[in-house]
């Protein structure tokens, strides 16, 4: 099995022993998952988590975004259409499998109201969408000595929520 954990400036790392019995319960609900997968926290403080899994739960947050300088510099492969992923809350505690359907590459100039549509209600506003993403992705850069600019490669991942327990 490959994991790849994706984690932001904030969030808690998720336990390997829960995640190993959230993806092993999730297999069982969902066969076809597969083995390998990523694992990618939510939000940037626990209302936001909350809140961007109600909007997935309610499929109204419908896309992710990856910047493939993060994942260069973490040796992370692309993510590919398929691709199940795992979300953790702030807690790092494992909520949600979500399979990439589609991934489009831009840049962070470029993406406009059919990219921000895919986000949860609160930023699918391109000009609410893009300083809040900007700044965030700020302060994930700086450690790689790289800020957010217009022409700042980003990936656009369409998902399916494909297990979520009830809470």
């Amino acid at each position: 099995m490959t994991r790849i954990i994706i984690i932001g400036e904030g969030p808690m790392l998720p336990d390997d022993a829960a995640l190993d019995a959230f993806w092993a319960a999730a297999r069982v609900a969902v066969p076809e998952l597969g083995v390998d997968h990523q694992v990618r926290s939510l939000g940037i403080d626990e209302e936001s988590t909350g809140l961007i899994l109600d909007f997935i739960r309610d499929r109204t947050k419908i896309g992710t975004f990856s910047l493939p300088w993060v994942m260069e510099q973490e040796r992370h492969p692309q993510t590919a259409p398929g691709t199940p992923v795992i979300l953790t809350g702030f807690d790092g505690s494992p909520k949600a499998v979500i399979r990439i359907t589609d991934v489009r590459a831009t840049t962070f100039g470029a993406i406009g109201p059919a990219e921000t549509e895919l986000d949860g209600p609160p930023v699918q506003d391109p000009d609410v969408w893009r300083p809040l993403h900007r700044d965030y992705w700020n302060g994930l850069l700086t450690q790689y000595g790289k800020s957010c600019t217009d022409d700042m490669p980003v990936l656009v991942e369409p998902f399916d929520l494909v297990y979520m327990p009830a809470v």
